[in-house]
């Protein structure tokens, strides 16, 4: 573990940190209100308030509530209309399959010109984001010192894929916070175990229980870390009962057992506590297991929910997301131009290939050219940055959930300290060339973010040609994921165009904006579109980036487009033509 004394923390350093974090604040929240609110973000939203408002679990549940709760909150001091959805509707969201999208959708639209309705929650997360940031500069600091803090804050801040994530309210950003925390906490206690230490690390693993199910990953990864503590000649220290070295492994591997042993109790009480200590996904249902009864599709998904209907062993709801989540993997994907039924093991590479910039993709190779060298030489606490990221990055890989770079943000911050660390040692070497070669790339990748902006969710690097060659590698939540109708809004009112036909990889309602539209195969419609059904036909076809590119769809109703170049793209995801 890295010493304090590695470094003498200076005022600069301190003043340099948080000038990135307010840069990288500022630009994420600027950016985040141009756009509109992508796929997930109006149920996730609604969901949340759905938990706080009425202790109502059965909305979204394929995904745990924290995230949801976290960015709900200010909802609740901001006045929004929730009085069109009576108890009567909320009951129907287990009748029919999409009706909790239709109480989003209501809800949206109720509230969408609330002040605070949709920036105050995206404010939350990326506090979140920021969180997860000044983690990445504390660890860094401590294992490498205080350059290798900046660098790897600098690597973190200036990620336009981090930047794009931080606003939106997803678990993908909360998560990969709990995980690196709890990680890092996990490390700290297997090397000097302490209360704080100990205690950081059952937290950090309980708040992750209840944000994502990739939580799982976790395990193995300690396991793992586990074992080459236990492997280390380096002693491990005990300082919770009494000052103590450990020495032998079994001695080692124990303290690793019982702290993972003390965040799995952790996690188990976090998920009773965040479903107010209630089995039923809604009161009122005792006794019988609503939401589990979708789980029954299955012999042995059906058999866990009525085992734990009859135990009432954990909240059904959450049961319910945890099952269906392992039948959510094989979905159809889109990768190198061609759609397919079924994932690849290549999508994350591909998407880490094309997604990560260009100067990052450059110091990793550095790195592993001149990792044979002695100083560069991967050490004890580098493990526990690598092991990790190439864990997480291995499961998603072959769990085949081909559906954006987001699946992966956890990986990023093991990764930027990682790097962060070796960017200290080449400046330290002393060598011009080394520095000077630094510091060009560390030009490049400010003026790549500043460049993407306000499209950081659209970012593709250099080797894959920019976010305008972005849909030859990958679509859906890489590129095209329903945030870009204001710019539509923008545009149809410089071209005087009234009306427009729209093929929208959205669930946010064009009429929100003002858009005036024309739903075409794909689009999901949960209320009309359009409050004017006389007014002119449309000229332009707009269609967004993954149904041009023919994924989602029953039938390939756009292909002709494909050959056709177009008259305007809007922030890279929607593609405007004449109409034919």
């Amino acid at each position: 573990m890295g010493n304090g004394d590695r470094d003498i923390f200076s005022f600069s350093g301190t003043v340099t940190a948080v000038l990135l974090l307010l840069a990288f604040m500022g630009l994420s929240y600027s950016a985040a209100l141009q756009k509109s609110p992508t796929f997930d973000e109006p149920l996730h939203l609604y969901a949340g308030y759905s938990h706080l408002r009425w202790g109502d679990f059965r909305v979204n549940p394929e995904h745990p509530p924290l995230a949801k709760i976290l960015a709900a909150l200010p909802l609740l001091a901001t006045g929004v209309d929730a009085s069109s959805i009576t108890a009567r509707e909320r009951d129907r969201v287990q009748v029919k399959k999409r009706y909790g999208w239709n109480l989003a959708d209501r809800f949206f639209l109720a509230n969408a010109r609330t002040p605070g309705f949709i920036a105050y929650p995206k404010l939350v997360m990326i506090c979140l984001a920021a969180g997860l940031g000044i983690l990445v500069f504390l660890c860094a600091r401590d294992l490498y010192g205080e350059l290798a803090a900046l660098a790897a804050l600098s690597l973190y801040c200036l990620d336009p894929n981090i930047t794009a994530h931080s606003s939106i309210i997803h678990t993908d950003v909360p998560f990969a916070l709990f995980f690196f925390a709890g990680t890092y906490a996990f490390w700290r206690a297997s090397c000097r175990l302490t209360w704080p230490n100990l205690l950081g690390t059952a937290l950090c693993f309980a708040l992750a229980a209840v944000t994502k199910f990739s939580f799982l990953v976790i395990l193995p990864v300690w396991a793992l870390l586990g074992v080459v503590l236990a492997l280390s000649p380096q002693p491990q220290y005990s300082e919770i009962t009494s000052p103590r070295v450990l020495t032998s492994a079994w001695h080692k591997i124990a303290l690793v057992l019982a702290a993972v042993a003390l965040a799995v109790f952790a996690a188990y009480g976090a998920i009773w506590a965040v479903h107010g200590l209630r089995f039923d996904a809604v009161g009122g249902q005792t006794g019988r297991l609503r939401i589990g009864l979708l789980a029954t599709e299955e012999s042995w998904l059906g058999t866990v929910a009525l085992l734990n209907a009859r135990y009432l062993l954990i909240p059904e709801a959450w049961l319910y997301g945890l099952l269906d989540a392992t039948r959510r993997f094989d979905r159809p994907s889109y990768l190198l131009g061609a759609v397919s039924e079924h994932g690849s093991w290549l999508y994350f590479p591909v998407a880490f290939l094309v997604k990560t910039p260009v100067p990052v993709l450059a110091a990793i190779a550095i790195s592993v050219v001149l990792s044979p060298f002695r100083r560069l030489r991967p050490s004890r606490d580098d493990l526990f940055l690598l092991i990790p990221a190439l864990v997480f990055f291995s499961a998603a890989a072959g769990s085949k959930l081909n559906i954006g770079l987001r699946h992966i943000l956890p990986v990023y911050p093991f990764l930027f300290v990682f790097l962060g660390g070796r960017v200290a040692v080449l400046w330290s070497c002393g060598s011009r060339w080394a520095r000077w070669a630094l510091l060009f790339l560390a030009a490049w990748l400010l003026a790549g973010w500043v460049k993407t902006y306000p499209d950081y969710l659209a970012f593709f690097n250099e080797l894959a040609g920019g976010p305008r060659n972005g849909s030859r590698y990958l679509v859906d939540s890489n590129l095209d994921w329903g945030q870009d109708l204001p710019g539509l809004k923008r545009w149809m009112d410089e071209h005087k165009a009234r009306k427009i036909e729209l093929a929208y990889f959205g669930t946010v309602n064009p009429a929100a904006y003002g858009i005036d539209a024309t739903p075409l195969p794909g689009s999901l419609v949960f209320s009309p579109w359009s409050g004017n059904a006389a007014s002119e036909p449309a000229d332009y076809v707009a269609i967004s980036a993954t149904f041009l590119a023919g994924l989602y769809l029953p039938k390939d109703f756009y292909a002709g487009y494909r050959a056709e170049a177009p008259v305007a793209s809007i922030g890279h995801s929607i593609l405007i033509f004449r109409k034919k």
